[in-house]
Protein backbone atom coordinates (compact mmCIF):
# COMPACT_ATOMS: atom_id res chain seq x y z
CA UNK A 1 0.00 0.00 0.00
CA UNK A 2 2.89 2.31 -0.74
CA UNK A 3 0.68 3.85 -3.39
CA UNK A 4 -1.51 5.62 -0.80
CA UNK A 5 1.52 7.21 0.89
CA UNK A 6 2.78 8.53 -2.42
CA UNK A 7 -0.69 9.75 -3.37
CA UNK A 8 -1.10 11.62 -0.08
CA UNK A 9 2.26 13.34 -0.54
CA UNK A 10 1.53 14.28 -4.15
CA UNK A 11 -0.53 17.48 -3.91
CA UNK A 12 -1.09 17.57 -7.67
CA UNK A 13 -2.62 14.10 -7.56
CA UNK A 14 -5.12 15.14 -4.91
CA UNK A 15 -5.99 18.31 -6.83
CA UNK A 16 -6.47 16.28 -10.01
CA UNK A 17 -8.77 13.86 -8.18
CA UNK A 18 -10.89 16.72 -6.83
CA UNK A 19 -11.06 18.36 -10.25
CA UNK A 20 -12.03 15.01 -11.77
CA UNK A 21 -14.86 14.61 -9.24
CA UNK A 22 -16.16 18.12 -9.91
CA UNK A 23 -16.02 17.62 -13.69
CA UNK A 24 -17.78 14.27 -13.29
CA UNK A 25 -20.60 15.75 -11.21
CA UNK A 26 -21.09 18.66 -13.60
CA UNK A 27 -21.13 16.27 -16.56
CA UNK A 28 -23.72 14.05 -14.90
CA UNK A 29 -25.88 17.07 -14.09
CA UNK A 30 -25.72 18.41 -17.63
CA UNK A 31 -26.37 14.99 -19.16
CA UNK A 32 -29.42 14.42 -16.96
CA UNK A 33 -30.79 17.88 -17.71
CA UNK A 34 -30.33 17.50 -21.46
CA UNK A 35 -31.76 13.97 -21.38
CA UNK A 36 -34.83 15.11 -19.49
CA UNK A 37 -35.34 17.99 -21.91
CA UNK A 38 -35.08 15.65 -24.92
CA UNK A 39 -37.46 13.11 -23.40
CA UNK A 40 -39.94 15.88 -22.51
CA UNK A 41 -39.90 17.20 -26.07
CA UNK A 42 -40.25 13.70 -27.48
CA UNK A 43 -43.16 12.98 -25.15
CA UNK A 44 -44.92 16.18 -26.26
CA UNK A 45 -44.37 15.33 -29.92
CA UNK A 46 -45.55 11.73 -29.66
CA UNK A 47 -48.66 12.71 -27.68
CA UNK A 48 -49.98 14.36 -30.83
CA UNK A 49 -49.60 11.11 -32.81
CA UNK A 50 -52.29 8.46 -33.01
CA UNK A 51 -50.44 5.15 -32.81
CA UNK A 52 -53.46 2.96 -32.34
CA UNK A 53 -54.54 1.32 -29.12
CA UNK A 54 -51.45 -0.85 -28.69
CA UNK A 55 -49.06 1.89 -29.75
CA UNK A 56 -50.58 4.45 -27.40
CA UNK A 57 -50.44 1.99 -24.49
CA UNK A 58 -46.81 1.16 -25.26
CA UNK A 59 -45.90 4.84 -25.55
CA UNK A 60 -47.54 5.68 -22.22
CA UNK A 61 -45.81 2.76 -20.51
CA UNK A 62 -42.45 3.67 -22.04
CA UNK A 63 -42.57 7.31 -20.96
CA UNK A 64 -43.85 6.34 -17.52
CA UNK A 65 -40.81 4.07 -17.07
CA UNK A 66 -38.43 6.74 -18.38
CA UNK A 67 -39.75 9.35 -15.96
CA UNK A 68 -39.50 6.83 -13.12
CA UNK A 69 -35.85 6.32 -14.03
CA UNK A 70 -35.23 10.06 -13.95
CA UNK A 71 -36.99 10.25 -10.58
CA UNK A 72 -34.60 7.63 -9.21
CA UNK A 73 -31.60 9.81 -10.06
CA UNK A 74 -32.43 11.79 -6.91
CA UNK A 75 -30.77 8.93 -5.03
CA UNK A 76 -27.46 9.46 -6.87
CA UNK A 77 -26.04 12.20 -4.58
CA UNK A 78 -26.91 10.12 -1.52
CA UNK A 79 -25.06 7.10 -2.93
CA UNK A 80 -22.04 9.23 -3.86
CA UNK A 81 -21.93 10.84 -0.41
CA UNK A 82 -22.15 7.43 1.27
CA UNK A 83 -19.33 6.16 -0.94
CA UNK A 84 -17.14 9.14 -0.02
CA UNK A 85 -17.82 8.62 3.68
CA UNK A 86 -16.93 4.93 3.44
CA UNK A 87 -13.76 5.76 1.49
CA UNK A 88 -12.76 8.37 4.10
CA UNK A 89 -13.33 5.96 7.00
CA UNK A 90 -11.36 3.19 5.30
CA UNK A 91 -8.57 5.63 4.44
CA UNK A 92 -8.37 6.91 8.02
CA UNK A 93 -8.34 3.38 9.41
CA UNK A 94 -5.60 2.41 6.98
CA UNK A 95 -3.44 5.42 7.87
CA UNK A 96 -3.87 4.79 11.62
CA UNK A 97 -2.90 1.14 11.20
CA UNK A 98 0.45 2.11 9.65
Amino acid sequence: MNFLKKFRQNKRGIAAAVIGLVVGFVTIGVALSVGLMIIGNLDTTTDAMNLGTTGNTTRDSLFSNIYTGFDLTVILPIVVAASLIIAAVVGILYVKSQ
